[in-house]
């Protein structure tokens, strides 16, 4: 549960476009590793699906800038699902494409030879 002092300063954060700075919170890192613990360090996602991988990123079903005030919540006290689940990097790769905006190519290629 997010403190009320806490929510202020986090839409303080977010309404200026600094929410990043959120994920370096004691808190954070705190209930990120209790998290990844309560999953055992795999990747929910892929459980699902039958697939065993490792989880190193912990994410917000319900996006961090929609619900501040789940922000340090593994539950969602109105729903009772989970708020917080452990996921690889393909996994939240897939939950947030607009993140990959920013490995666009700019322009084409100068010549139809690639290298990469």
């Amino acid at each position: 549960m997010i403190s009320a002092a806490r929510l202020a300063q986090l839409r303080g954060l977010i309404q200026a476009g600094r929410d990043a700075l959120f994920y370096t919170w004691p808190e954070w890192l705190g209930l990120r590793l209790e998290v990844l613990r309560l999953d055992q360090y795999e990747c929910q996602s892929c459980k699902q699906r039958g697939r065993h991988r490792a989880a190193k990123i912990v994410h917000h079903v319900k996006h961090l800038k929609d619900r501040p005030d789940l922000a340090l919540s593994v539950w969602d006290p109105d729903t009772g699902e989970r708020q917080l689940v452990s996921l690889c990097k393909r996994c939240h790769e897939e939950q947030h494409p607009e993140s990959q905006r920013q490995f666009a190519r700019r322009r084409p290629p100068l010549t139809s030879e690639r290298w990469d």
